[in-house]
């Protein structure tokens, strides 16, 4: 009967072991899909990133192209200003003082439009309330008008666009002196 139970432990251990070595290949098996699949991520991953870095080169391309054809209308539209300037510097050495001021008043012109087309305009702050934002205090000027009141500008301030391109520089109203003793009295 020994050999009968060892022959049927034999089976049972065989069996056992069969059905190990068939779940060992089964996960084996499992593993090398997983090691697939993230073989395939990772190839997957090299391609996005090519992808994003060709992109990006071709966007960096086109921005500069984009500066470049902006700088381009830029300085053409400058130059013709220019040449006007150097007509009006010709004209000065030989003819008379009306010819001169006309040439300088119609570069005068041009400048202003250019920086129009170029979305560049003045800042309005005469008779206004003195801001830090748009401004500087250039002097002060004693007057019976509102403390901080801009009475002079001394230096254009300009916006590009939304924003300040330069900030102007200003004449203030400050109390006159005998005002100042009246109100410390």
């Amino acid at each position: 009967m020994n050999k009968k139970i060892k022959e049927d432990k034999n089976k049972v251990d065989e069996k056992k072991l069969d059905e190990l070595v068939k779940a060992l290949k089964e996960k084996n098996k499992e593993i090398e899909e997983r090691e697939n699949e993230i073989e395939n991520l990772k190839i997957e991953n090299i391609k996005i990133q090519e992808y994003f870095n060709k992109s990006r080169e071709m966007l960096e391309r086109q921005a500069k192209q984009q500066v470049m054809q902006e700088k381009k209308k830029l300085m053409k539209d400058f130059l013709e200003i220019l040449d006007n300037f150097e007509r009006a510097v010709d004209a000065m050495e030989g003819d008379s003082a009306s010819s001169t001021k006309e040439g300088i008043k119609l570069i005068h012109k041009q400048i202003q439009q250019f920086l129009t087309r170029h979305g560049v305009r003045e800042i309005e702050l005469k008779n206004k309330m003195f801001d830090p934002t748009l401004c500087e205090v250039g002097k002060t000027v004693e007057s019976t008008k509102e403390p901080n009141t801009i009475l002079e500008i001394l230096r254009k301030g300009y916006y590009l666009g939304d924003e300040v391109l330069r900030t102007a520089v200003v004449a203030i109203a400050v109390p006159k002196e005998k005002d100042k003793q009246k109100g410390g009295k």
